[in-house]
């Protein structure tokens, strides 16, 4: 019989631990191909946990082609690529796992639409780079990034984003995983984090990988409720102000206030702002920045061109409070920068020249229209009898929130098996998850119209 030590799960529900511990033993081997797992009642009695929990677990393995359900038989482990009984699967078997598959619409990729990347200009400046910095390009980086770069970007901040920020401040790095990693150790181990519940998953990932403590806080209709945050040991928290991800709301500033306050309290409280998407905000002017507000310097402030342009450019920022800066400074100067002298080059030039900022707003013109075209295919099909849309100016997706009997993983396994990928906002969750099920998160920016057709008739057959 299968045993696991429910202690050590953490902060993860209990059928998240017992999947994870089912699928590690899978992958090597020590549950091998063929093999039969127990019944769910059977593993239920012996770990002492729910029915529903097994069958949840069970559900998501067998949503992502671990197991199979046999009529009348129960459940069986799939083979991988080179797995015999008894042992693992080979290297085969990951290449095999990690195939990408085509669907006929994934709501879960929140992509640009790439056909709209401004190519020509790109090359353009690229080309002027090559010309007019040549052996310049060869020479060692700045641990912090090209002077070019961060005059640039600090510019942009001002202009679009109503911060005032020195380009010293600023730190550029290949993506916000590794300045996160390199903010973590800056922070260092007395640092106690907070994050939104529901919220950005990954960001959990990232303390749990470096062991750093870290609690949830519940979000209501104005986002992170400080009140709980104070009950708390926290003194660093992870907030998106401007445009909270997968609700869709946006802090009012008497929470942004509230939550300003809280961090001058003690000399040691530090606000993570992430403002991923920012710039496509299809409704209204741009909300200026948290880190705008703050007059104490207790404001991190982080983005990405990676959603703006296109995920291979891997060109993230984080401007840091003067404190900090001195500390990363004396302390974390040793870390080489991580992005090619030639791509910052090439993005200064393009910022400079004013393409970012014209891509920006074809960009956003092109996705209100994008979302006009998809709330009307949803407000016209059967689906909208059971069916509410929720946040409809929320970026890039919506939320949609169903009426029907079936539980998240069912229509999460129901949608993949038509050629659709869901992703639910309970799985966004640490707790509450039942207050947010059967809502589904609507990621449209690059579908086309003949694809959301496509699938809005598929999900029509799942819930009607």
């Amino acid at each position: 019989m299968l045993t696991y030590d429910l202690e050590k799960r953490g902060k993860r529900t209990m059928y998240e631990f017992l999947y994870e511990s089912m699928k590690e033993d899978i992958l090597s081997g020590r549950i091998a191909g063929g093999d039969k797992l127990p019944s769910k009642r059977a593993l239920a009695e012996h770990l002492k946990i729910s029915i529903k929990t097994v069958e949840n677990a069970y559900a998501q393995l067998q949503l992502e082609g671990y197991i199979t359900s046999e009529e009348k038989r129960g459940y069986f482990v799939n083979r991988l690529a080179g797995d015999k009984k008894g042992q693992g699967p080979t290297y085969a078997s990951f290449v095999t796992k990690y195939k990408e598959e085509e669907y006929l619409a994934d709501f879960t990729a929140n992509n640009i639409n790439y056909e709209k990347f401004p190519f020509s200009q790109w090359a353009k400046v690229m080309r002027e780079t090559l010309t007019d910095y040549d052996t310049s390009l060869l020479k060692t980086v700045p641990f912090n990034g090209v002077e070019k770069l961060r005059v640039e970007i600090a510019e942009y901040l001002y202009r679009y984003r109503g911060m005032e920020v020195s380009p010293d401040h600023i730190i550029i790095g290949a993506g916000t995983e590794y300045l996160y990693s390199r903010l973590l150790q800056l922070l260092g181990k007395d640092a106690r984090y907070a994050i939104e519940n529901p919220g950005f998953r990954k960001i959990a990932k990232i303390y749990d990988a470096y062991g750093a403590p870290w609690t949830y806080i519940d979000i209501d209709s104005h986002g992170m409720d400080v009140e709980a945050l104070r009950r708390t040991d926290a003194n660093v928290v992870h907030v998106s102000p401007g445009h909270h991800y997968p609700i869709g709301l946006v802090m009012p500033v008497g929470r942004r206030q509230e939550l300003l306050n809280w961090a001058y309290e003690e000399p040691e409280r530090y606000i993570i702002e992430d403002d991923f998407d920012c710039e496509f905000r299809i409704s209204g002017r741009p909300i200026p920045s948290l880190q705008s507000m703050d007059v104490s310097h207790r404001v991190i402030y982080m983005n990405t061109f990676s959603k703006t342009l296109v995920p291979s450019i891997r060109v993230s920022y984080m401007v840091l409070p003067e404190r900090l800066m001195e500390r990363y400074v004396s302390t974390m100067n040793f870390y080489a920068c991580t992005v090619s002298g030639f791509e910052q080059y090439a993005l200064a030039n393009f910022l400079e020249k004013g393409y970012f900022e014209r891509h920006i707003r074809r960009m956003v013109n092109y996705y209100r229209q994008q979302r006009e075209k998809i709330l009307k295919i949803f407000q016209e099909s059967r689906l909208s009898e059971i069916s509410t849309i929720v946040e409809a100016d929320a970026g890039t997706h919506f939320i949609l929130q169903m009426e029907t009997e079936l539980n998240d993983i069912e229509i999460k396994w129901a949608a993949k098996e038509r050629g659709i990928l869901l992703n639910c906002l309970s799985e966004y969750c640490f707790e509450n998850r039942e207050k947010y099920s059967k809502m589904l998160i609507i990621n449209y920016s690059d579908l086309s119209k003949e694809q959301l057709h496509e699938a809005v008739e598929e999900l029509e057959e799942i819930f009607m």
